[in-house]
């Protein structure tokens, strides 16, 4: 049943008319209200004074009454400590309800979670533990571009259909500015899996053609052929020595049309996830390989909703493992 509850200024006006000895059906016709709900509120908030009836007391018993009208909240230790371990490792509510392996019985849907959160049954409720976005302009490119290699129209359609595994995406994330001017020149470089959204980190001390060339042949080196077989990038002059890629991986570089970053979204958005740790703005230099590595970790260990709630990790030892069965 929908109904709006009793004001302070109605119950104002049922006292005054009631003062003035209005009849109850009187009342209701004044204030728009059934004559039961007249007659219950002069009931249920009267007072031990004269008139028996004021407005401000009975608020004040409506307010009290109307906090234990509702269901108490029980959340069971085990999943309070569960989901609150989970948004401690920067998972987000949703990954935390709909992840399937691990998870506890009788969890609670994300927007219970957020609920809880706000109501500060979680983490005393503090919202800046939650993964935020923030928008950026980037400033313009000052080395220039150069227009060699294949455009990303040449690339194989099986790639944009993310069926297969080995397609990849290159970036580099860099140090902030101070006055138009970079704090540091140590970047990262960034690989994203499209399929699996594998992610790779390379922490290098500037972002020259020669240590970009060299971090990727050093990341991918790792992995069996099958799992390199094309590369996309933008047409920064950092991916300028793109042939040498090639022949070590033997794989096919691509790059992106100007302005187009949305063309290896991948890896734009596993850059995001990375400046939840590394905002824009912070010195790179500040940081190390043992930290670089256990924020790689965490990320590919964090739950995907575009991979149905599995991680990357997940995804690319089932897929290889497929690949090998067949």
């Amino acid at each position: 049943m929908n109904y709006i509850h009793l004001t302070i200024e109605e119950r104002t006006c049922i006292y005054q008319l009631w003062l003035s000895g209005v009849s109850i059906r009187q009342i209701s016709k004044a204030v728009k209200r059934s004559p039961s709900t007249i007659s219950r509120e002069l009931k249920r908030n009267e007072c031990g004074y004269r008139y028996k009836y004021l407005p401000h007391i009975a608020q004040k018993k409506y307010e009290k009454r109307r906090i234990k009208c509702h269901r108490p909240v029980k959340i069971c230790p085990f999943i309070k400590k569960y989901i609150e371990d989970k948004l401690n490792q920067q998972w987000s509510p949703e990954q935390i309800a709909k992840r399937k392996n691990g998870q506890p019985e009788n969890s609670p849907c994300f927007s219970t979670i957020y609920r809880w959160i706000h109501k500060k049954y979680l983490i005393r409720g503090e919202i800046w533990r939650l993964r935020r976005k923030g928008k950026f302009k980037r400033p313009a490119e000052t080395r220039g571009r150069f227009n060699i290699g294949k455009t990303i129209k040449k690339r194989p359609k099986e790639v944009y259909k993310r069926h297969t595994l080995g397609h990849w995406e290159a970036d580099t994330v860099e140090s902030g500015r101070v006055n138009f001017q970079r704090k540091s020149k140590y970047c990262f470089v960034t690989l994203a899996e499209r399929k699996s959204r594998l992610y790779l980190v390379k922490l290098l001390p500037d972002r020259t053609s020669e240590n970009v060339t060299a971090a990727i042949i050093e990341l991918l080196s790792q992995f069996p052929p099958e799992l390199v077989k094309t590369i996309t990038c933008d047409r920064g002059k950092e991916f300028a020595k793109y042939k040498d890629i090639e022949e070590s991986l033997n794989c096919q570089m691509y790059f992106t049309d100007p302005y187009c970053a949305w063309q290896k979204g991948t890896n734009e958005n596993s850059n995001g996830l990375l400046r939840e740790y590394y905002p824009k703005g912070m010195d790179l230099s500040q940081t190390n390989d043992v930290e670089v590595l256990n924020v790689l970790t965490r990320l590919n260990n964090r739950p995907r909703k575009c991979i149905n709630f599995k991680t990357p990790l997940e995804v690319i030892n089932e897929s290889y493992d497929a690949l090998h069965l067949n």
